[in-house]
């Protein structure tokens, strides 16, 4: 991670990957908005824009530093019966964060796409995606 982390404009981890960053890299700190804002500012090769940092964490609210502010964004409510599977929720976040993205759509945009994202994936079984109504 040491070496790749400069030459990256976006860094994505849920939490438990935040913490064990935050462990390894001595930051001194179990708070996630502290722990992406320290991310934010390691090192970067391309000083032309500053690093994203976002964690996710479940049922609970994504944090995402960008711009050196943190800001927390609610998930998607769910009921627990309609979680099938949790496997893939992350990679689908990160999938439909980076479709907005790319078209250059504000944070917001960007975040509540992954949010749909990984809120579609979780209720079915694997990394598959449900019929076309």
């Amino acid at each position: 991670m040491k070496k790749v982390l400069p030459y990256c404009d976006i860094v994505f981890g849920n939490e438990d990957e935040a913490r064990a960053f935050a462990k390894d890299f001595d930051l001194n700190t179990s708070d996630l908005a502290e722990i992406a804002k320290k991310v934010a500012a390691m090192p970067k090769k391309n000083t032309q824009r500053s690093r994203i940092v976002i964690f996710t964490q479940g049922a609970e609210p994504t944090v995402v530093f960008k711009d050196n502010k943190a800001k927390e964004y609610p998930v998607l409510p769910i009921a627990a019966e309609s979680i099938v599977d949790t496997n893939g929720a992350g990679d689908a976040f990160v999938g439909g964060f980076l479709a907005e993205y790319v078209k250059d759509s504000d944070i917001e945009t960007c975040v509540n796409n992954g949010m749909h994202a990984a809120h579609m994936i979780i209720q079915v079984s694997g990394c598959s995606l449900p019929d076309k109504e």
